[in-house]
């Protein structure tokens, strides 16, 4: 068989599962979204067919995303509210709204940070089949939310 058959092949077969997980479009679905997978502990254990080591590992790394989105979470809350507040009003203070947006921003790059270091984290534990179809789920994911490509 040619190598570029080949290749289109396993591409094929790595990419089959995460596409027929991926919403039709058409209102029905054949089980959770990539993006509930990547969202769901459980299922993705359950996807990339994780070792009992493997799926304590990503507990631990999921908790500890859990806590620092959290803490973010929980500052970013009043910021929101503030801001609304000052929006409200009748003549709000450009300076004012501007630092709230500022600060909200870094905190939305802390979750980002925290959201990376995470997923270098979760790669790092995983055998290179399991990362190819970690890798492949993820950008179903993207497809589906309409994301480009970072």
């Amino acid at each position: 068989m040619p190598r570029k058959t080949v290749l289109a092949l396993a591409l094929a077969m790595l990419l089959t599962p995460a596409l027929l997980l991926a919403d039709p479009g058409n209102g029905s679905r054949n089980g959770p979204s990539p993006d509930q997978i990547l969202h769901n502990p459980r299922l993705l254990a359950r996807y990339l067919h994780l070792t009992p080591e493997q799926a304590t590992q990503a507990k631990a790394l999921f908790a500890t995303l859990a806590a620092a989105l959290k803490g973010v979470h929980d500052q970013e809350k009043p910021l929101q509210d503030q801001l609304e507040g000052l929006l409200a009003g009748s003549n709000p203070s450009a300076c004012d709204v501007g630092a709230i947006v500022v600060e909200i921003d870094g905190l939305r790059d802390q979750a980002r940070a925290a959201l990376g270091t995470f997923d270098d984290a979760f790669s790092a534990i995983l055998t290179p089949e399991q990362l190819a179809r970690y890798e492949a789920l993820k950008e179903a994911a993207h497809l589906a939310d309409g994301e480009p490509d970072a």
